[in-house]
């Protein structure tokens, strides 16, 4: 209990470790390529939920919601480790890290068994959406096709009704 209390105390103390910088032999090259690299993949899972959540109000009625939302906060999750990671090389904060990390692991396992929970649902839904899809593109083509004949028997009946014009105007 002693360890917990002084833990969350110094979520943000840094005095019992050195920057990143410090520890091991980093050399430039390795240690600028570790933090792009981080803040880049950082970069992409900001990206992502940005991408998700435009598409979520682009399509209200989104079945699996939750789901999402799920997606969503673990991919920032991830990224908030590659960031911390980078800025670990200046400032320590390894117990908030901890702390960030085990958020991940928890939003990751909740992200894991609701697809467990609900991919069945999501394969059966597919499956029917589409086979309404099939059915919705054949009849809305259906309906194209039938319109187009009625055009084109419209026309053909203008024409022959011209040609009848025409005959008797100028004789057979």
């Amino acid at each position: 209990m002693d360890q917990l209390i002084e833990f969350f105390t110094n979520i943000l103390g840094t005095s019992d470790w050195p920057p990143r910088w410090i520890c091991g032999k980093w050399s430039d090259f390795h240690g600028w390529l570790y933090i792009l690299s981080d803040i880049t993949i950082w970069l992409a899972y900001f990206l992502i939920p940005v991408i998700l959540i435009w598409f979520i109000q682009q399509r209200p009625s989104l079945p699996f919601l939750p789901v999402f939302w799920l997606f969503g906060a673990f991919i920032i999750l991830c990224g908030a480790t590659h960031l911390l990671d980078a800025i670990i090389f200046w400032w320590p904060a390894y117990r908030l890290s901890a702390i960030l990390r085990f958020v991940t692991a928890v939003v990751s396992m909740f992200t894991a068994f609701s697809l467990i929970r609900d991919l069945p649902k999501a394969l059966d839904f597919a499956t029917k959406s589409s086979d309404t899809s099939l059915k919705e593109l054949v009849k809305e083509n259906e309906a194209k096709w039938l319109q187009d004949l009625k055009e084109k028997n419209n026309t053909i009946r203008d024409l022959r009704a011209e040609i009848d014009i025409l005959k008797q105007r100028y004789g057979n």
